[in-house]
């Protein structure tokens, strides 16, 4: 083999063994990209949703207020909670327990009539309650493939390059017995 004909063999294994690199950086950076991009939407509608929670519990409160004639704390609490962020999860324990005031307040005067109204915005409540925990479940799954798959090797490199970091699991309350409506789980 002569001299020149082993350059080539070595420049061509280099492109060869560059390409691969290439390839296999766009690979692994697709998925963990695809997994981010499941990450954000999860996010956003479950931010979304938790928005609508208090949508749902401020008009609630206004029924409370004006049919009941109660007024408490909670209550002025929720009206002044700002939900902006993944962080405003935290605050979520607020609605709860404003949830929880308000089924009080229901049972304890369950000899006056409901309206309409009320029931729905009970059952609108349940119903996105369920939606976040699912969301909440979904989210919290690919965020420990995600953070799973940024520490190991070759995706701890792509992460390191692309400047990708460690995700937040979103806690919450799981799925329990006390919701209004029938279903089983």
């Amino acid at each position: 083999m002569t001299k020149s004909n082993l350059i080539i063999l070595i420049i061509a294994s280099l492109i060869l063994l560059i390409v691969l690199i290439i390839i296999l950086f766009k690979n692994f950076n697709e998925k963990l990209s695809n997994i981010l991009n499941k990450l954000n939407e999860s996010e956003n509608e479950a931010l979304e949703k938790l928005k609508n929670k208090q949508d749902i519990t401020v008009k609630l409160i206004k029924f409370i207020e004006t049919k009941y004639k109660v007024e408490s704390k909670v209550f002025e609490d929720v009206k002044k909670l700002k939900i902006d962020s993944l962080n405003s999860f935290k605050s979520e324990k607020i609605l709860n327990k404003c949830h929880k005031e308000i089924l009080q307040i229901r049972e304890d005067n369950n000899k006056t009539r409901e309206t309409k109204n009320f029931k729905e915005l009970l059952k609108s409540y349940d119903d996105n309650e369920l939606h976040i925990i699912a969301l909440r479940t979904y989210h919290n799954k690919y965020t420990l493939i995600y953070n799973n798959l940024i520490k190991k090797f070759p995706y701890n490199i792509v992460s390191k390059i692309k400047k990708y970091n460690l995700k937040t699991l979103i806690e919450g309350k799981e799925i329990s017995n006390n919701f209004n409506n029938d279903l089983d789980v």
